[in-house]
């Protein structure tokens, strides 16, 4: 039996790599499902808006232990009041 050379049998492994999917969908898709899965930063101050009769005056996202967090703050009633809303759940604090 003849010996493969060794950079001919790493052609051919690398080869056979590339030929196998990384995922089954595309990259596009991949980020519209994460974004499906989580609530945007706008429906979550609209929440807000509609439990509470005042004006927004800031909203951003930040990560709280690698979670996105939605931080909205708002006018209302002569005070400034800040909601939290988990991203993942939509649960308003």
């Amino acid at each position: 039996m003849k010996r493969i050379p060794g950079i001919l049998l790493l052609a051919l492994l690398c080869n056979a790599a590339l030929m196998v999917p990384a995922s089954a969908a595309p990259a596009g898709d991949v980020i519209q499902l994460a974004q499906q899965r989580f609530i945007s930063l706008d429906k979550a101050v609209e929440r807000v808006r509609r439990m509470v009769d005042g004006e927004v005056i800031s909203a951003k996202t930040r990560y709280d232990n690698g979670r996105p967090v939605h931080y909205i703050k708002v006018y209302d009633r002569g005070r400034v009041r800040t909601f939290r809303v988990d991203a993942a759940s939509g649960r308003i604090s």
